[in-house]
């Protein structure tokens, strides 16, 4: 009877220590199938009617003006 019971709490403790060691390993990410690669992005398309203008720093308060632009707004703007 002494010999059987060792055996049985020697198979509960092992069972334990797997089904332990299996969930950290799962939370760990270690048994997870591998991911699907996600699809591209669609493609960027620029807006119709829009219009790109390049811009600067004004020499005088460092906000970015249009090229075309005459002065930034300010009274003592040097662009000219």
């Amino acid at each position: 009877m002494g010999f059987i019971l060792k055996i049985v709490i020697f198979g509960v403790a092992a069972y334990t220590i797997w089904k332990t060691a299996n969930r950290w390993f799962n939370l760990l990410g270690g048994n997870r199938p591998p991911t699907a690669a996600a699809p591209p992005p669609p493609p960027v398309r620029p807006m119709q009617g829009s219009r790109v203008e390049d811009t600067h720093p004004c020499p005088g308060c460092g906000t970015y003006i249009s090229v075309s632009a005459a002065k930034c707004g300010r009274p003592d703007c040097p662009q000219t």
